[in-house]
């Protein structure tokens, strides 16, 4: 029994000794390959050299590789061609990590030395190269930071380099001589860049000294150093402001001088966005008014040239350059462009002197002529500005801590007394359920509490931050009020605004005039869609009038109409009025002609009556009353009415004698409402058609004449007379000469 357990043991030995001897092995091509990746290893870690200090990071990863890929294979060790590789890689990782692990902490300073060396050899870009190299490894790096802020200055960045020097100074705990050679530089960046920019404006070349300018006045702005002269700085920035706007004038005026309208057009544009961003410092006088009014007249005068039909695109791009230019000025000049250009794209209303002067006389009204001391930007889209302000200071379900609201400021503004600190969270509760007066009422205790300089400077933060988003809150109120049409309440919202904005002297503050500015652009637009609504109610009301044949009434609303007006932006359509204008014309002066023929009754002269009576029915003939359902007896109903065949007679001879055909034609007819065969009237009937066939008149009126009678009486047998001696006549007449169509 002890022999079988015996031999079975070195069965098992032996297969394992069998497993063991098989898992080493390796068949010709995986040892080759393995060979292959020995050599590619022994060849990276063989190149690494310490002049490639740029290289060490990827030394440390190439070693990292080598090494995980050793341990990996070590297994094979007992073939004698991979343990000759292996111990060969491992030399020389063994040698090389001890290269990079000296290189590596060393790594910035190498760089910089690099850097610095470049330098000397004026191989600057490379040498900026190697310098972040330093600081992206050792962001500490002194002296690498220092490098780079004196290349920062070499470009212009005054910002960028005296942050830097700044942050050296302040985070980097630099040596005493360190710190005194960025001082140093800092005073040096100032002089030399302020001498720079009066040279600039010595030469006029404001832009330029204005950019330098601006990146002092940053710095300055943040300068604990006592370095820089603020007062100096702006003062230097507002003569550079001034120079730009000249500039801007002088080449616009060179451009117009020389034809160049296109180019005159483009520096308009760039200087009206200059003031708008400058209008502070900027004295703007009537020189960059009287150049828009140049270029503009220019761009019309050049659309009249273009034919339309051959250029029509070149042409609209023209009169779409003018109509955004008018626009800078607005008001009546723009008006009156805007006029120009609809009369030039076939798009103006025929003039109406009468309701032209209405409208004129009529005074724009709207916030924002109310309030115009806050317009300062009539270009930019209102709607638009509005979101931003409201994502700036009006809470919503998705913007429910705004980042300008005194919520905000609250969190971040730490007052160094503790009260003054409890009354800004005090202030911010009431700011959020809109308790402005119990706001602005905390932040009066907080500033009494105020004793520290720090304190009160805080507390006029907080006070600026909350005039700030109540203004922006009590806007955005009113304009939703607008929307509402409770314009009483828009009217109270926007005047309390007003007198708050005054009583802490905010009026010239920036964000209070773009907020402002914004708001009262917005409602106006929202006004001027109320008020267009009211023009097209009228319109109905109008309709419905001369419905009724009211025309005095109809005219006395489309007064009203055209007296309607918002502010300079709002451009109301008022191409209905217009129409209903001019379609109620002849109808108003037909009644009031009316009037005048019936007050003849009271003077009892039947004949010049009469006579009249004939004159009004030929002028709602001509004018085709008839088809505007404007009622009319005819002057034949009114004679055979009378009953005296006589009378008739009487008023067609007068009217034949005062040449008044047709109306003798229409009193022939009494005859025959009074019971007269068309015989009994011949004579007579032949001598008016002849008459009427040679009575001198235009051409066109006497087509329209041969209209009217050809309707009224071809399909009357009774005036046959009158009709064929008529035409007979017409047609001897064409044949003498004269045009005259007869249908």
């Amino acid at each position: 029994m002890n022999k079988v357990i015996k031999y079975l043991l070195l069965a098992v030995f032996a297969l394992i000794n069998c497993n063991i001897s098989f898992s080493q092995s390796l068949s010709d091509l995986q040892k080759t390959e393995l060979k292959k990746t020995f050599d590619k290893h022994i060849k990276t870690i063989s190149a690494i050299s310490a002049d490639r200090i740029d290289m060490i990071s990827v030394y440390s990863y190439q070693i990292e590789k080598a090494s995980q890929f050793i341990e990996e294979n070590e297994r094979y060790a007992s073939d004698k061609e991979i343990y000759t590789k292996l111990i060969e890689l491992k030399s020389l990782i063994k040698q090389n990590k001890e290269v990079v692990d000296f290189l590596t902490p060393r790594a910035s300073t190498l760089f910089y030395t690099k850097a610095v060396s470049l330098l000397s050899d004026g191989k600057k870009l490379e040498a900026y190269d190697y310098l972040q190299k330093a600081v992206k490894i050792k962001p500490d790096n002194i002296m690498a930071q220092y490098e780079l802020s004196k290349m920062s200055l070499d470009s212009g960045q005054i910002t960028k380099a005296t942050d830097n020097l700044t942050n050296i100074i302040t985070t980097m705990n630099p040596t005493a001589e360190e710190k005194k050679l960025c001082e140093s530089l800092m005073a040096y960046a100032y002089d030399k860049n302020l001498l720079q920019s009066l040279s600039l404006i010595k030469q006029g070349k404001y832009a330029y000294a204005y950019d330098i300018l601006s990146e002092l006045d940053a710095w300055c702005k943040k300068d604990n150093s006592g370095i820089c002269r603020g007062d100096i700085v702006k003062k230097n920035i507002e003569i550079c402001q001034k120079g730009i706007y000249d500039n801007h004038i002088d080449i616009t005026k060179k451009a117009i001088s020389k034809g160049e309208l296109k180019v005159a057009g483009d520096f308009v544009k760039n200087t009206y966005d200059y003031i708008q961003r400058n209008r502070e410092a900027l004295d703007v006088n009537s020189s960059f008014e009287q150049i828009v009014q140049t270029v503009v007249g220019g761009y019309l005068k050049q659309a009249k040239s273009i034919p339309e039909a051959r250029n029509n695109e070149v042409r609209l791009d023209i009169l779409t350059k003018a109509k955004e230019l008018s626009a800078m000025l607005g008001g009546e000049y723009e008006a009156n462009v805007l006029k120009e250009i609809a009369l030039l794209q076939g798009t103006s209303q025929i003039s109406d002197p009468k309701l032209d002067s209405i409208e004129k006389n009529a005074k724009n009204e709207g916030y924002s002529i109310d309030y115009e001391q806050y317009v300062q930007d009539t270009l930019s889209s209102p709607e638009q500005e509005v979101l931003k302000i409201e994502k700036e200071y009006i809470a919503s379900n998705d913007n429910k801590l705004p980042e300008q609201s005194v919520a905000v400021a609250a969190t971040k503004t730490k007052a160094i007394d503790k009260q003054v600190d409890e009354k800004f969270f005090e202030t911010r509760q009431f700011m959020q359920v809109n308790n402005y007066e119990k706001a602005l009422e905390v932040l009066e205790k907080a500033n009494r509490l105020a004793k520290m300089e720090g304190d009160k400077k805080a507390v006029a933060e907080m006070y600026t931050k909350a005039i700030r988003e109540i203004t922006a809150k009590r806007m955005s109120k009113a304009e939703f009020f607008i929307f509402q049409g409770d314009t009483k309440q828009a009217d109270s919202l926007v005047a309390l605004t007003d007198d708050l904005i005054e009583a802490y002297n905010m009026k010239e503050d920036t964000v209070i005039v773009r907020i402002m500015n914004s708001y009262l652009r917005a409602i106006d637009n929202k006004v001027c869609q109320k008020k267009q609504e009211e023009i097209n109610v009228l319109v109905y009301d109008i309709i419905a009038y001369i419905q009724k044949n009211d025309f005095y009434t109809a005219e006395a609303y489309i007064n009203k109409a055209m007296q309607i007006k918002g502010n300079n932006e709002c451009r109301l359509d008022k191409t209905k009025i217009r129409a209903l204008k001019r379609q109620i014309e002849e109808p108003l002066e037909y009644v009031k002609k009316k009037e005048e023929v019936d007050k003849l009754l009271d003077t009892g002269d039947t004949v010049k009556y009469f006579l009249e009576y004939a004159k009004l029915e030929l002028f709602y003939n001509k004018n085709k009353l008839g088809e505007m359902s404007v009622y009319h007896t005819p002057l034949r109903t009114i004679l055979s009415q009378t009953g005296n065949d006589k009378l008739a007679v009487k008023i067609a001879d007068n009217l034949v004698k005062y040449k008044q055909y047709e109306g003798a034609v229409e009193a022939l007819g009494a005859l025959k409402e009074l019971g007269y065969k068309a015989k009994h009237t011949k004579k007579a009937q032949k001598r008016i058609g002849k008459l009427m066939a040679f009575e001198s008149m235009k051409r066109q009126e006497k087509i329209e004449q041969s209209y009217r009678i050809a309707d009224k009486y071809n399909n009357d047998k009774w005036f046959k007379y009158f009709l064929k001696t008529y035409k007979k006549n017409v047609i001897k007449f064409n044949k003498a000469g004269r045009d005259i169509r007869y249908y």
